[in-house]
């Protein structure tokens, strides 16, 4: 049986969204596929109504969430999404980026460690990256077709994003980026040194865990 948006946006999407908000990470997974899924759908449909409404329930209920495993769920999310690529770039940037990138200073190791493995791995990767703060660190820096089909203005935020990122406290967090980031002329502090970190994800492994509260 095949469903159609409206179906899906009364039935289908609450009860993931409700899925998502569970205590057991294995049903967050797979309330993320789901709620993937949807918005494929409500996408290729062309349905404004059911996306703006999806919109607003992953804003409210994920990124804006007291609960430090929600706000992961948004950036897991934000990931699904994007690996289905039914977004343009500047589209899935106005969409998500905004508020996926508002995480870059959250005060959970874990969310700042899920959101530096996503944007590294899959924003920047498979190209070359010229006049940015990463000429610091490689000769050659790799872009995907995405970040080159930003606007300028959504690249410099994700610039930002990751330089941030690069000077952050816990040593996980700055691996996640591509290493310990140090402008010329400038040193970091004894605090962005510490190589004690205090994720309890090691390996650039991200799993949605329920071992640290916020």
């Amino acid at each position: 049986m095949i469903f159609s948006s409206v179906d899906i946006g009364d039935y289908i999407s609450p009860l993931a969204f409700g899925m998502a908000v569970d205590k057991v990470a294995d049903v967050r997974h797979a309330a993320i596929k789901a709620l993937s899924g949807c918005y494929s759908k409500f996408n290729s449909e062309n349905a404004e109504v059911q996306t703006e409404i999806f919109l607003d329930d992953c804003h409210r209920v994920f990124a804006s969430s007291q609960d430090w495993k929600l706000r992961q769920v948004y950036i897991n999310l934000c990931e699904s999404i994007y690996k289905l690529h039914v977004d343009t770039p500047d589209q899935y940037a106005l969409r998500f980026l905004g508020r996926l990138l508002l995480l870059k200073e959250d005060p959970v190791v874990n969310a700042r460690l899920s959101l530096g493995t996503f944007i590294y791995q899959n924003l920047v990767n498979n190209g070359k990256h010229e006049n940015s703060l990463f000429l610091f660190l490689l000769n050659k820096f790799n872009l995907l077709e995405f970040y080159i089909g930003l606007s300028d203005d959504w690249r410099s935020q994700i610039d930002e994003c990751l330089q941030i990122l690069l000077v952050d406290r816990d040593r996980d967090v700055r691996a996640s980026v591509g290493g310990v980031y140090q402008p010329r002329g400038t040193s970091l502090s004894s605090e962005n040194l510490n190589d004690d970190s205090d994720s309890s994800i090691q390996n650039n492994t991200i799993t949605l865990g329920d071992e640290q509260q916020n």
